[in-house]
């Protein structure tokens, strides 16, 4: 009988302490709930009206074509036009889409601020944005050539995302823009260790590196100037406090388990004893 009661002590203690470690872990849904202040057909104000234009700056690397009337120039500037297999011509255009192609075949814009194309020597562009370069490009365009139509775009729009992501690294963006939602998407979302009350963006410049801190529970998010990314912005999704708890809790859990057999089987051996 003594016996009985001791193994139901250890068995409530242990009940107790299983417990314990499951309120200490779990954590609620709310906590990775996105935008949770915004209701259904809710409109949210302040959007920004536009998004802001990168400023092109040296190590900028730009992929520039330009179509004419003039089958030399078009050999020059767009290769996959002379292409006879329609597979080599897939084959050209992903050259651009990787950062090794985009070093080895794209623009890049030097010390100077300047690129050098083919025909044209070196075209001063940095300080402008994408649009600006495509129109001084296209003003030298025009001095030589007949119906020429020149595209420029920005190769080198990367992103870094790290900390509490399923797919950490470096994003490569070849849309005008991105935002941070589309940033954590392309990275598999947030892991459940994640507080998505402050994700930190840091952005690079001249002066120095600026932070942001984002509540994407809010949708105050939509308002600030870091919503928007720029080239190499970095961002950073910092973990949960209680992380250390939620990794360690199967640990716990598991030697629990082994205790309490440990002491069960000790009791079992005692009472044959006893018998």
């Amino acid at each position: 009988m003594l016996q009985k009661k001791i193994q139901m002590k250890d068995s409530f203690k242990f009940l107790f302490l299983i417990s314990l470690m499951a309120m200490c872990s779990c954590r609620s849904s709310k906590e990775l709930t996105y935008l949770k202040d915004v209701a259904p057909n809710d409109i949210i104000k302040g959007l920004p009206n536009q998004v802001t234009d990168h400023i092109l700056e040296t190590g900028d690397i730009l992929y520039v074509s330009i179509k004419s009337t003039n089958s030399e120039v078009n050999m020059l500037y767009n290769p996959e036009s002379t292409m006879e297999s329609s597979q080599m011509s897939g084959q050209s255009y992903l050259k651009f889409t990787t950062p090794s192609g985009a070093y080895l075949y794209g623009f890049e814009i030097d010390k100077n601020g300047e690129v050098k194309l083919p025909m044209f020597g070196n075209v001063k562009v940095a300080g402008g944005t994408q649009n600006a370069a495509e129109q001084i490009i296209q003003k030298k365009a025009d001095e030589t050539l007949k119906e020429a139509i020149v595209k420029v775009k920005l190769l080198n729009f990367k992103i870094t995302v790290m900390g509490e992501v399923k797919m950490p690294g470096v994003y490569y963006n070849y849309n005008n823009s991105i935002n941070l939602i589309e940033a954590l998407a392309m990275s598999g979302g947030n892991t459940d260790f994640a507080t998505i009350k402050n994700v930190i963006v840091i952005r690079p410049s001249s002066d120095g590196n600026k932070t942001f801190s984002l509540d994407l529970t809010s949708r105050n998010i939509y308002t600030s100037e870091a919503f928007y990314l720029h080239p190499n912005d970095y961002i950073i999704v910092e973990p949960d406090k209680h992380k250390n708890v939620q990794l360690n809790s199967q640990a716990v859990s598991l030697i629990l388990t082994s205790a309490s057999a440990l002491v069960s089987l000790i009791s079992i051996l005692i009472v044959a004893k006893v018998l």
